[in-house]
């Protein structure tokens, strides 16, 4: 057995899923209804490779896969909403046909209010682990003035033939259960709803919708994948687009949905977190020398030393092509080009006030710098420093220490001794559009770690990289997929007890 994977398994065991555990990718939108009550679509796609296929009878050829499904709301410790049912895949001719994954959306009549979800999956057709995901949810839409639904993120929108469970004003809305787009999707679809725009501009009145791409965490307007549209005030307004991201290059974004009225005034704003990976398409480099920085803070950086240091110090929350430009070996006689760089990356991300922007980070970077850096390693460029600049604060962290461990495999032929290890778990609540996550440090673990410095040993987060010695660990993921929520909850009851300890130096 791989030595990193004995480690994983000895620090988060009994949380690793078996072969038959059935995987469900889950997404939620609030909405309200014609006469003012809020209700919940859940979104639930099936991995068809999850789960086990048993012929159907009377059915010459074809298989068919069956979970059952349980769904609860709690507020405290009232159930507010309780479904169990069974999900049936398509019926599939079994040489003929993959196994794609099969949907199912639920609505559920729910107050405005914060709710403990509970979902759990188990395939009716193997003995094997059930599949749990926990969240909290909020639904907050205001029946008195402007407000939004949740965004929707759509396989296809089509006219409605015959009604269905999937019909939303007069179309069918396939869910997209997902903010991943890989390479092979080229559409980015949605639907969404504004409220009380009558109330907020006046019946009939017109009004502006934009709705575009934005980078994340740049702010940058993208403008070939934005649409204007004029509206008329009503109860509820329809919004629905689609993009063509062939050429959306990859990268983390949002996806705005922004509100003016008559006189060009921002009334309101909605965003939802997208990823995008795209191999087959490269944006362009930007020209930085085309960049005027005359009487700005970047041109009054005139040490080339400070200014290098501030470029590599921005690096963890760069994107993909400024990251580029981080890596290059600086020379002084760059010194206006990398000026140019450094002001425009501030730009992107506050267009109106660039130093101020600067200036945030700055105070950030004195945090990392006090608490993560190691040795003569700058904090920023330490694993912990770059998640903490990167991600924020974490919701809590847990550390630990484990003694030598003795781990027995193979039937107990093997025996593999394992050093001590100090690891640290941080949880996110929220990141990146993303529940419930988590980063593994370690130190003490030989070459793993460097020193006494914390590595990243692990993540489930959608995009980020782990420590790799030879090994991927996107596919060590899948052991890890579903995080106890019991240990989520203990990390949870601890956070600010233990932030303000690891904050303050106090370990």
């Amino acid at each position: 057995m791989n030595r990193i994977v004995i480690i994983i398994a000895v620090m988060l065991s009994g949380l690793m899923l078996k072969a038959q555990t059935p995987t469900g990718y889950f997404h939620y939108a609030p909405f309200m209804d014609i006469n003012g009550d809020p209700y919940l679509e859940t979104y639930l796609a099936i991995a068809g490779n999850s789960v086990k296929y048993r012929d159907v009878e009377g059915e010459e050829d074809k298989v068919q896969a069956s979970v059952e499904v349980t769904m609860i709301f709690k507020n405290g410790d009232i159930v507010k909403a309780y479904r169990k049912f069974n999900l049936k895949s398509a019926e599939l001719y079994t040489l003929k046909d993959g196994k794609p994954a099969f949907l199912n959306l639920e609505r559920f009549a729910l107050d405005n209010g914060t709710y403990n979800f509970e979902l759990t999956l188990k395939d009716n057709y193997a003995k094997g682990e059930k599949f749990t995901y926990s969240d909290i949810i909020t639904i907050n839409i205001d029946s008195t003035d402007l407000a939004f639904s949740g965004i929707t993120l759509a396989e296809s929108i089509k006219p409605t033939q015959k009604r269905n469970q999937y019909t939303k004003s007069g179309f069918d809305i396939i869910p997209f259960v997902s903010n991943f787009y890989p390479d092979d999707v080229n559409e980015l679809s949605f639907y969404a709803e504004i409220y009380n725009m009558d109330k907020a501009v006046g019946q009939d009145s017109v009004f502006l919708v934009t709705t575009y791409l934005e980078g994340n965490p740049t702010k940058r307007m993208y403008t070939e994948f934005a649409h204007k549209s004029r509206k008329t005030a009503a109860p509820i307004n329809v919004i629905m687009k689609s993009f063509d991201i062939s050429k959306l290059n990859s990268g983390n974004y949002n996806l705005v949905i922004e509100v003016r009225n008559s006189k060009n005034e921002l009334l309101g704003q909605h965003k939802k977190f997208i990823q995008r990976a795209n191999a087959e398409y490269n944006e362009l480099d930007v020209d930085y020398t085309s960049i005027d920085i005359s009487r700005t803070f970047a041109q009054e950086i005139t040490n080339f030393n400070q200014l290098e240091d501030h470029i590599y110090a921005i690096y963890p929350i760069a994107n993909r092509m400024e990251q580029k430009f981080i890596l290059q070996d600086f020379k002084p006689g760059q010194m206006k080009l990398m000026q140019q760089f450094f002001y425009n990356f501030w730009k992107e991300r506050n267009p109106a006030n660039p130093e101020a922007e600067w200036n945030i980070y700055k105070d950030q970077l004195k945090i990392v710098q006090e608490h993560f850096g190691y040795g003569r390693r700058r904090g920023y460029a330490t694993d912990l420093g770059r998640i903490y600049l990167k991600y924020g604060p974490p919701s809590s962290i847990r550390e630990d220490h484990l003694g030598q461990q003795q781990i027995i495999s193979g039937g107990g032929a093997d025996q593999t001794m394992v050093d001590a290890v100090d690891y640290q778990i941080w949880h996110y609540y929220k990141v990146n559009g993303q529940t419930d996550r988590i980063f593994v440090f370690v130190k003490g673990l030989d070459k793993y770690s460097l020193g006494g410095e914390y590595v990243l040993l692990y993540t489930d987060v959608a995009g980020e990289l782990s420590y790799d010695d030879g090994l991927n660990f996107n596919s060590v993921s899948g052991l890890l997929r579903d995080i106890d929520s019991q240990m989520l909850r203990d990390i949870q009851s601890e956070s600010s007890r233990a932030l303000s300890r690891f904050l303050s130096g106090q370990r």
